[in-house]
C-alpha cells in the first residue's frame, strides 16, 4: 500500500480498474461525500454566486444547454 503522502492513481488499485464505469463513479461519489462534512462552510462569495446563478436560471436569464450541447462544448476544450 502506498503512503498517504504520495499520489495514488487507479493503476495502484487494479481491482478498482476492473470495475464498470458506473461502479467507479459510485465509488468516487462515496469517497467525495466521505470527505465533505456537514460542518464545512461554503465561502460567502461561492454562495452568492450560486444564489445569483439559480435566480438567473429561474427567471430565464441564463442560457440553457442540452446534454448534447454540453458534451459538444466539453469535447472542444
Amino acid at each position: 500500500m502506498l503512503p498517504l503522502t504520495s499520489f495514488m492513481s487507479l493503476t495502484d488499485f487494479p481491482e478498482l480498474a476492473r470495475l464498470s464505469k458506473a461502479k467507479r463513479m459510485k465509488l468516487a461519489d462515496e469517497l467525495w461525500m466521505s470527505s465533505v462534512g456537514d460542518s464545512s462552510q461554503v465561502p460567502r462569495w461561492h454562495q452568492e454566486t450560486l444564489d445569483q446563478r439559480w435566480s438567473d436560471y429561474q427567471n430565464g436569464k441564463s442560457k440553457r444547454l442540452t446534454l448534447k450541447q454540453l458534451e459538444q462544448r466539453l469535447a472542444k476544450s
